[in-house]
This record gives C-alpha cells, sequence and structure tokens, in this order.
C-alpha cells in the first residue's frame, strides 16, 4: 500500500532586534509561535504585569530567568488570538515566523 506525500509546512523562527507591531503576517497567523514553545522567558516586570493580568502559569525563578510556561499553547491565546497582545512581554513582541 502507498502512502500519500504530505508535505507540511516548515516555518522558520527569528528573533528581531526591535519590536514588530500588527505585522500584517501575523494577523493571519492563528497564534502560530504561541502554541510552538514549551516556555517564555520573561523579565521581572513582565512577570508583575502577566501576574496582574491573570496569568496561572508563572514560573518564578530564584536564579536565572522567570518564565512564563506556554506548554504549546499560550493561556492568553484564544481563537488563534492574542488577548493581551499590548501587553505582551518583549520575546512575543520581537518574534517572527517566516517561511522556509
Amino acid at each position: 500500500m502507498l502512502f500519500p506525500s504530505f508535505r507540511k509546512k516548515r516555518y522558520h523562527g527569528i528573533l528581531l532586534d526591535a519590536p514588530l507591531d500588527n505585522n500584517e503576517r501575523c494577523q493571519e497567523c492563528g497564534g502560530l509561535c504561541c502554541s510552538s514553545f514549551a516556555a517564555i522567558t520573561i523579565t521581572w516586570e513582565e512577570y508583575e504585569r502577566l501576574h496582574k493580568l491573570g496569568a496561572q502559569r508563572l514560573q518564578l525563578a530564584l536564579y536565572g530567568s522567570h518564565t512564563l510556561e506556554i506548554d504549546y499553547g499560550c493561556e492568553f491565546l484564544e481563537g488563534g488570538r492574542c488577548t493581551i497582545y499590548d501587553a505582551r512581554p518583549d520575546i512575543c513582541r520581537r518574534f517572527f515566523c517566516s517561511d522556509t
């Protein structure tokens, strides 16, 4: 029996030097980056802001970086859209996904 050949679309993640807000590609992606990682590193200020926004998966570190555990699906992603877009962490603002 022959199996059909499926080609999975491949992406390349880029961490930009500056934030990229309201990019057309990001508005159409459905939250691909928000569901492709186990966790993101955040600053103390971001930790506090996300805590105030009701984040349930924050990890406070005594040594090293604080994190928001995404577990391949950020808790702030609903219907493929970021519900805290204007308050999202810097690493989210600078992440860009391109086709390879």
